[in-house]
């Protein structure tokens, strides 16, 4: 079992080698403009837990809420997000992507697709196919997985059984 685990190790060093290059290559070749590394950090919450109050995303930002406040009031200013009021409760008032939100992190997904196009076109066919086998058994692993982690979710809400219901 000891190689497997190196094994596990070596993978992850690789993909943490593959990451850091990718930054610095997101950093170099795609120019934020008025998009900060935390505004990019907000959009991308967003885009992965739909609409968020701003205390979750203060939460989230490892800030104080006026200082999250703060930030989604640029980011309003820029088009990026925009504040809803909820239907349930009028007083709470979700942050969500803006059209411009959806652009911008589209823009950021193409520039993240082509460095890693180019990566793949260095690589030889066999290669490419050894590593498009190895990713699908990774996404395959990672679906699984979120799908346990769905089902315990959802036992974990469902009440407890009542006596009756153990005895029966």
């Amino acid at each position: 079992m000891a190689g497997d685990s190196d094994a596990a190790v070596a993978i992850v060093s690789d993909l943490a080698a593959l990451f850091r290059r990718q930054r610095r290559g997101l950093a170099r070749n795609w120019c934020l403009g008025s998009v900060s590394m935390t505004h990019l950090h907000v959009l991308m919450l967003l885009d992965s837990d739909g609409p968020q109050p701003m205390g979750r995303l203060a939460e989230a930002l490892l800030c104080s809420l006026p200082n999250a406040t703060g930030i989604i009031d640029r980011m309003v200013e820029r088009e990026l997000v925009e504040r809803v009021r909820d239907d349930g409760d009028r007083r709470l008032v979700r942050v969500s992507l803006a059209p411009r939100g959806r652009e911008t992190l589209d823009e950021f997904e193409m520039v993240r697709q082509q460095q890693l196009l180019g990566i793949l076109g260095a690589m030889s066919p066999q290669e490419r196919r050894v590593c498009a086998e190895a990713f699908r058994a990774m996404r395959e692993a990672a679906e699984r997985l979120d799908a346990e982690a769905a089902g315990s979710a959802a036992a974990s809400k469902r009440p407890a059984p009542t006596t009756t219901e153990i005895r029966q």
